[in-house]
């Protein structure tokens, strides 16, 4: 999807501000989002790439002027809402029975957890695997000239803007993973081999980029040609 979303070497946007030692949240309900979103995924509400269709889908001034976790708090809110798991009426009710004191940064966490409730943390610190087994044998191999694809899907995508018609050199053959954008339509688990690139900055930015600069990008193989 050609969205607001893409901005990866747009101008205008300013430079990237960095925050020295950053802390992973910023606020304690940033960290509440982080778990609900955890606890949608293992419980089956929704995938990664649905959440990230979803924030796609904002409009261009709410997608620019809200937060990282204000994007996830949109993107649940409505996932939660066009899936039946709650209503507008019970989320606002909800919103308006909760208590306008602090929130505690650290929830005390239960005496005897359950095993719902140890996955669940295992997952917030250790992720989930997304490599999965194909007979499909890949098309490149490290070492080789590729071409990002100049395509414009209509739905969710994880080919960036500005790699689009690029050359770049295949630098990791990642194995097959879940192609996101069939985990964005409900297509369940496509595997797809996907691979690191790594792109110049001349390629990428033309005499504005540095010779010694590079871009490692992951991309799916679909979204790849061999460079003739």
């Amino acid at each position: 999807m050609d969205g607001i979303h893409d901005i990866g070497g747009k101008h205008g946007f300013g430079k990237i501000v960095t925050e020295e030692n950053e802390p992973p949240f910023h606020a304690p309900w940033e960290g509440r989002m982080h778990g609900i979103a955890v606890t949608c995924q293992v419980s089956g509400v929704n995938t990664t790439p649905e959440q990230r269709k979803t924030i796609e889908n904002m409009g261009p001034v709410p997608y620019l002027t809200t937060s990282y976790y204000e994007k996830w708090l949109y993107a649940y809110e409505t996932i939660l809402i066009e899936k039946g798991v709650i209503t507008a009426a019970e989320l606002d009710a909800r919103v308006a029975s909760q208590p306008a004191g602090k929130m505690a940064e650290h929830p005390q966490l239960p005496a005897a957890p359950s095993a719902y409730a140890d996955k669940v943390k295992h997952i917030i610190y250790n992720g989930t695997p997304h490599d999965r087994p194909t007979d499909k044998a890949p098309l490149f191999k490290v070492g080789d000239m590729v071409r990002a694809r100049n395509i414009h899907p209509t739905g969710h995508t994880r080919l960036p803007g500005f790699t689009k018609g690029k050359v770049g050199v295949v630098e990791v053959h990642h194995g097959a993973h879940c192609h996101h954008e069939a985990l964005a339509t409900g297509k369940g688990e496509v595997p797809d081999h996907l691979y690191a690139v790594k792109f110049t900055g001349p390629e990428l930015w033309g005499p504005d980029g540095a010779k010694n600069d590079a871009v490692y990008v992951d991309l799916f193989e679909s979204y790849l040609e061999p460079a003739s």
